[in-house]
């Protein structure tokens, strides 16, 4: 062998030699480096899209805040179509409430009778409460009166029974309704 071709030897040996080194050295320093970088970018852009995401649920929860005063509105009148358990039951106020009733519709509103409190065949934390009153007065003024219970006054009402006795001018309208009661607790709301 000739210097030469073992100077070629060297050469091309060295040469491969560096060409393994830059590809070893691109694979296990080079190439991690990257794959880093492109898991931290992805990381990134999902943080960017969630951020986006919590601003839109941060934005609807400030419009929700103002109508704070309006939920609260809406609370109160929850509470008072079914108000809590207690002694009472709020039916002296309501007893109250239907002759006031009486007297705006000119009906003679009467007869009451309240029965024993009965758990809500579908509703576990609701108890009713029978009700039979008597109406009397003039048809139009208790169809007026009627209409005012099922869709106007506050309290939670449920016609169950009516019988109305025609009399000539006067006429007489005998209800069973059930009042509802709840029995979990209520928030005070303070507007």
């Amino acid at each position: 062998m000739t210097t030469r071709r073992v100077d070629q030897i060297w050469l091309f040996g060295g040469l491969t030699l560096v060409v393994l080194f830059v590809v070893g050295g691109w694979f296990m320093m080079v190439k991690p480096l990257y794959n880093q970088r492109d898991s931290v970018q992805a990381d990134t852009a999902e943080t960017q899209t969630q951020l986006i995401t919590e601003q839109k649920r941060l934005t609807v929860l400030k419009n929700e805040l103002k109508k704070i005063s309006q939920y609260k509105a809406d609370l109160i009148t929850a509470q008072q179509a079914l108000p809590p358990h207690n002694t009472t039951n709020k039916i002296p106020e309501f007893l109250k409430q239907l002759q006031t009733l009486g007297l705006k519709y000119d009906v003679e509103v009467s007869g009451y009778a309240a029965s024993g409190e009965e758990p809500s065949a579908t509703t576990p934390s609701v108890t009713e409460l029978p009700i039979t009153l008597n109406i009397e007065g003039e048809v139009d003024n208790i169809v007026k009166l009627v209409k005012h219970l099922q869709t106007e006054q506050p309290r939670a009402l449920l016609i169950e029974t009516a019988k109305l006795t025609d009399a000539g001018q006067e006429s007489k309208l005998q209800l069973t309704l059930s009042a509802f009661i709840t029995a979990t607790e209520t928030v005070d709301v303070k507007s």
